[in-house]
């Protein structure tokens, strides 16, 4: 099982924050400092990160249980996977370190 955490709303990180991780080579926007934001939205039945990047994306909806609205996943989610958070990068996921 991984759980999933997006931030809902993203009016809070503008505009201080610009954009948000991965999205420009030196993004201003650092995880850890906004961790309040995320909301677990949903947890995958999967075994793997790149599993659950399949099933966040294109399904099947069997495998998402929902505890809120929840977008594809896309660069900046965080997944929690065996007590380990990670955040999806433009090139695969990037463990975070622990708080």
């Amino acid at each position: 099982m991984i759980k999933v955490f997006q931030i809902v709303d993203q009016t809070p990180l503008h505009p201080a924050v610009t954009f948000t991780y991965g999205m420009q080579v030196s993004s201003a926007f650092k995880p850890e400092d906004h961790m309040e934001k995320y909301e677990h939205v949903a947890t995958l039945d999967v075994q793997t990160l790149n599993e659950a990047y399949e099933v966040g994306n294109i399904g099947p909806e069997e495998k998402i249980s929902r505890f809120a609205s929840m977008h594809s996943l896309s660069i900046g989610d965080i997944l929690e996977w065996n007590d380990e958070r990670y955040i999806i990068s433009r090139f695969g996921f990037d463990k975070l370190e622990a708080a």
